[in-house]
């Protein structure tokens, strides 16, 4: 290894020093900057940790082009990707992403059928910032937050004109153009992320027959995505915009290179996400205001699976074409009042509606269609410089329309729609949360929330193609939660930590032997209970040139139903670090690694995969509204898994050039 390579690798050692989570990032150095950001759209303040989220600033700087990347960086948040359906989700404090609604600018954006967004397909380029609520989130969210929630919001413009473009050999382009005026502002963004079939790590050994040489077959992706607002602002607290995004996508998912399954040959030849949304914001009454969401979100798919290695061959019955379209459709009405001294009362409905058709090449569509409804209240209390108190109660609903499934017909071997019933099912949330602030170096709090998440379509009606049984009876799972959090600052230092306890019950989980005549088929049923546990922590630490923040996680879950039974698909320790240096004539250097330790993968405990650390590094040049950069990721070429029997991507250098203009 060169004597670069090596100096940077102590650096990025260095910085493992600092154990624990970020804080609200320190003032950063406008030096290198792509866009300007103005104002967001969002919500509601979610009650978020210090620390719980990633600026667009960050995101630049530590080249993080997809979301899922970026939320890897956040203390509490692992990954899953590659996989057999080639997506990247998300697990945060161990519930996974059916369970962590994921939202664009307050309006939810998962897939009807399941409840999951691929995050990997979500380009960073147009973002603002990510925000993370962990536990307790507002419920004025609506339902399913049952262990959470991900609030992305996208850029608004701040000057009167803004342009931005960015190029990169990692494959990508991105442009922007914003204008903001007294009484109006308009913003557009457009991005390209191409993959090609990416190189393994050296310490790979290939799998005759699947995968020979070192260069992953099928791994390559194209993503394009489109941004545009208009935004209408009469006067001071009005505001009115209509919004647009497209998400359009080709993606491989590269075959199985385990022992534990057999390969799949997929290929999603259209993965399209659109939506058009409408808020608003009215100030009616010095001490009343009203917001409102209206959105439409569709989401096509085409998955061509194929039966031979060269993806190229659909002659067999396991070779078909299935293929989604999906909607969502929804509203949500927020009324706040100030009336009373030092309190901000907020009462909010939320409804939305889920359908989902599906069907392969000419067999009859089948359709699901259900839908969602909430009232919340939330109270928010500064009693006093030092105090202040969140409470919130809130009832959901949920109640099916039509479950249709193509499969075997009752009492033959003859396939077609069988309708099965659906049912209903009603919830109530509350939280309960007090920030004490003993100075400006200290702060405490301490929060309790009570969650639920109603199951997914998929869950109560996927067939499995064979290998499942639904169950449209499945009822609500829930989730108490407990949050110790504890801030600190002294000069250029932060700290943070946070302990945390969780208690699920009416766990939904897969329940074989249903069928006496076959014992691999299986059911989903509520049966479980279990408990989450962990600490979070993180310093940072920023003065003058130089920049250190590093975080830890630990998570214990136990399965309190059956011991036997390990959960799946997070490890028990995580670490990020991250080093800036500013060094002469606008020159930055910027370090960053992840580690974690080893991940079960297998519900019996028997199968995992191995921890690892990853180190990645860039120097940044600017010259005054153009900067060049040049990096490396995975520097010492570590052979990794975020999934079983799906390696990741070896070592790769890349060089970027961005320019930036903006105008009063």
């Amino acid at each position: 290894m060169t004597g670069r390579t090596g100096r940077i690798g102590k650096i990025l050692l260095m910085t493992i020093l600092f154990s624990c989570r970020i804080l609200a990032d320190p003032v950063e150095n406008d030096s290198i900057r792509y866009t300007t950001l103005g104002e967001v759209i969002i919500l509601e303040k979610l009650p978020v940790s210090t620390g719980s989220e990633i600026s667009a600033l960050k995101m630049d700087r530590m080249d993080l082009p997809r979301v899922s990347q970026a939320l890897e960086w956040i203390p509490g948040i692992t990954l899953s990707e590659a996989s057999s359906r080639g997506e990247s989700l998300l697990f945060l404090r161990g519930f996974d992403q059916t369970r962590i609604p994921v939202f664009m600018d307050g309006i939810p954006v998962s897939v009807p059928f399941d409840g999951l967004i691929d995050l990997g397909r979500i380009q960073t380029s147009s973002i603002s910032k990510i925000q993370v609520s962990k536990g307790i989130s507002s419920l004025l969210l609506g339902g399913n937050t049952m262990g959470g929630a991900v609030n992305i919001i996208s850029t608004a413009p701040a000057k009167r004109f803004e342009f931005g473009v960015k190029t990169s050999t990692l494959w990508n382009t991105s442009a922007s153009l914003g204008s903001r005026h007294d009484k109006w502002y308009v913003q557009l963004d457009g991005s390209w992320l191409h993959r090609n079939d990416f190189r393994l790590p050296s310490g790979y050994v290939p799998v005759t027959g699947l995968q020979e040489g070192d260069i992953r077959h099928h791994s390559r992706t194209t993503d394009y995505q489109f941004n545009g607002k208009f935004g209408f602002t009469p006067k001071d607290g009005d505001e009115y915009m209509v919004g647009y995004s497209r998400i359009t996508a080709d993606k491989y998912v590269p075959p199985y290179l385990g022992t534990n399954g057999m390969p799949r040959f997929w290929r999603y030849k259209d993965w399209d996400k659109e939506q058009i949304h409408f808020f608003s914001r009215t100030a009616i009454h010095p001490d009343w205001s009203f917001e409102s969401r209206l959105f439409y979100d569709r989401y096509y798919n085409l998955l061509k699976a194929y039966d031979n290695k060269e993806y190229n061959s659909q002659q067999s019955k396991s070779a078909f074409n299935s293929y989604y379209d999906d909607y969502s459709a929804g509203a949500r009405f927020i009324l706040a009042w100030d009336g009373i001294q030092n309190h901000t009362l907020k009462l909010g409905t939320n409804y939305k509606r889920d359908v989902h058709r599906s069907h392969d090449d000419l067999d009859p569509v089948a359709t699901q269609d259900e839908y969602t409804a909430s009232v919340a209240l939330e109270d928010t209390w500064e009693a006093n410089s030092r105090l202040s108190f969140l409470a919130g109660a809130g009832f959901f609903y949920h109640k099916g329309n039509k479950a249709e499934m193509y499969e075997p017909l009752p009492g033959s071997k003859n396939y077609g729609i069988v309708s099965y019933p659906t049912s209903s099912d009603q919830d109530i949330n509350y939280q309960f949360a007090v920030d004490y602030k003993h100075n400006s170096n200290h702060s405490f709090r301490f929060s309790f929330s009570r969650n639920a998440r109603f199951a997914s379509l998929k869950d109560r009606y996927s067939y499995k193609r064979g290998r499942a049984i639904p169950n449209p009876d499945l009822k609500t799972e829930r989730s108490f939660n407990l949050d110790i959090t504890y801030n600190g600052n002294y000069n250029n230092l932060r700290w943070y930590t946070s302990a945390y306890y969780m208690f699920l019950s009416n766990t939904i989980q897969e329940i074989t032997g249903v069928v006496e005549s076959d014992p691999l088929i299986w059911q989903l049923q509520n049966k479980g209970k279990a408990h989450h546990r962990g600490v979070e922590a993180g310093l940072s630490y920023h003065y003058n040139w130089i920049k250190a923040e590093a975080n830890y996680t630990f998570i214990n879950r136990t399965n309190k139903s059956d011991t036997k039974v390990s959960f799946t698909g997070v490890p028990d320790h995580k670490w990020n670090a991250m080093l800036e240096v500013s060094l002469w004539h606008r020159l930055v250097l910027i370090a960053h690694m992840t580690a974690v330790t080893s991940t079960t993968v297998s519900s019996n405990g028997d199968l995992s995969i191995p921890g690892y650390a990853l180190f990645h590094s860039s120097i940044g040049k600017q010259f005054n509204r153009i900067e060049a950069k040049l990096g490396v990721k995975n520097l010492f070429d570590k052979l990794y898994y975020l999934s079983e029997g799906y390696p990741m991507e070896g070592r790769l250098f890349y060089a970027s050039l961005s320019y930036t203009f903006n105008s009063q």
